[in-house]
């Protein structure tokens, strides 16, 4: 019988990936041990899940701790970003080194941890196929020319030299609402501005960070998956598509098309990324029965963005864990004086009267607070009261058009998983989306920053 997995270290772990490949790893009560290159202090700052930490400070110089390796599986999904900046003769060092270097360095400590390791799993992306115009992509096909396409032959090669059962994760365009590539066009599509690159005819792979996660899982368990996967959705679509359901689940419309011309202008090399034609298919993945829960893009795109009911809707959300249980917690957040304790002073936020004796469903409550230095007033009414496990707070009264905050409670490692989603909608929709936006979303991060701090402050 084969032992089972009952440790993993994650590098990564801070990216939207590793982020939400940590959280299963906790509800499948696999111990997690984190790997990565900040001092501890400054990861537990931002990092709130419960892990064993070690600090690879020079990742593409260096071997990691050699403690890191008594585990039982190493996730490797550590990378300089792609897609942030152009890419310059320095950048593409940093690509190569931080991926090649860093993989290499770790393989090193996987092969000297005397077999303690028995599986492997590392990041790569389609890229590797290069450009594909009509032709389909699986996982015996020929790979690619060109830089990145390179770039992903020479990461999997160092990766393939461990040894232990190890994978090689083929990522598309990973979709969610805080997924890097979404991030990025969001604020585009919602000011209307969003529309086809190029012609539009050219395949575009995704995936859903559900089905993400659950091949990763299934990979832990599925001793018969092994070698090059692709991480993708089985309906890949072209560009024209994806933009008209993006644009649809947005309530938005998108009739600027981005030409070839000026996108290479714009991005120079980096461009390639979004012009090239690939269509993808999750052979292995089908072939080894994953069940996809998201096959359909305008399916993905309706749950993700299930929120929206505008165009100038706008999504704040953040997850909290806490070592604290789940009656103390939920006790805390569901009395309405410990607001006060949880906003920052600069807000002068004080509760002036609520309509029950204990807050429930259809209770009204009434503050008072500054923003931005002006005086305002806020009534609240409380919904989807579900004691233990959630409830909402709905503006009916104050400087919003809209806001309703859903505070979420899920008992996870020992603690509680804390998660704040908040709609909100700005006054004067049309211009206040646009132009005050950015500032309205810092003021919102200032304020659960300071919550995230007070939190902190309980463990």
């Amino acid at each position: 019988m084969t032992k089972k997995i009952e440790s993993i270290l994650i590098t990564g772990a801070t990216g939207h990936v590793g982020y939400n490949m940590c959280l299963a790893i906790l509800e499948s009560n696999i111990k997690l041990i984190v790997l990565g290159r900040k001092k501890e202090s400054d990861f537990r700052n931002n990092f709130s899940l419960p892990c064993k930490y070690f600090q690879w400070e020079n990742p593409s110089d260096s071997l990691p701790p050699i403690e890191s390796m008594e585990v039982d599986a190493v996730i490797h999904l550590m990378g300089e970003p792609l897609a942030e900046k152009r890419w310059t003769k320095k950048r593409k060092k940093k690509f190569n080194s931080s991926r090649i270097n860093t993989t290499r360095n770790l393989v090193k400590a996987i092969n000297s941890s005397l077999g303690k390791v028995r599986l492997f799993i590392t990041a790569s992306a389609i890229g590797i196929y290069g450009e594909g115009r009509e032709n389909t992509f699986n996982e015996n096909s020929k790979v690619g020319e060109g830089f990145l396409a390179k770039l992903c032959q020479e990461w999997e090669a160092e990766s393939k030299k461990a040894n232990c059962r190890n994978l090689q994760l083929r990522l598309g365009i990973v979709i969610d609402n805080d997924s890097g590539a979404l991030k990025k066009m969001l604020p585009i599509f919602e000011n209307g501005l969003g529309g086809n690159i190029s012609t539009g005819r050219q395949w575009m792979s995704w995936i859903h960070i559900e089905d993400v996660v659950g091949i990763l899982m299934k990979i832990l368990f599925d001793e018969n998956l092994e070698g090059e996967i692709n991480v993708v959705s089985p309906e890949p679509v072209r560009n024209k598509e994806f933009t008209k359901l993006l644009a649809k689940s947005l309530k938005t419309i998108a009739i600027l098309p981005v030409p070839k011309i000026v996108l290479r202008l714009v991005m120079g090399e980096m461009a390639n990324v979004i012009l090239t034609s690939q269509k993808v298919l999750p052979k292995k993945a089908l072939e080894n029965n994953y069940s996809f829960k998201y096959k359909n893009l305008n399916e993905a795109f309706t749950e993700i963005f299930s929120w929206k009911e505008s165009s100038f809707d706008r999504l704040f959300f953040q997850k909290q864990w806490t070592n604290n249980s789940l009656e103390k917690v939920f006790d805390y957040f569901s009395d309405e004086k410990n607001l006060e304790e949880l906003t920052p002073p600069l807000l002068n936020f004080k509760v002036v009267n609520k309509s029950t004796k204990n807050i429930q469903e259809g209770t009204k409550i009434n503050y008072k607070l500054k923003i931005r230095g002006i005086p305002s007033k806020w009534t609240s009414l409380i919904t989807n009261w579900n004691p233990r496990k959630e409830f909402a707070d709905i503006q009916i009264k104050g400087p919003y058009d809209k806001w309703y905050h859903r505070h979420l409670f899920k008992t996870l490692a020992g603690g509680v998983l804390l998660e704040d989603k908040v709609v909100y909608r700005l006054p004067f929709s049309r211009f206040g989306s646009n132009i005050l936006n950015s500032l309205i979303r810092k003021d919102i991060e200032t304020i659960f920053n300071y919550r995230r701090s007070k939190i902190r402050e309980w463990d």
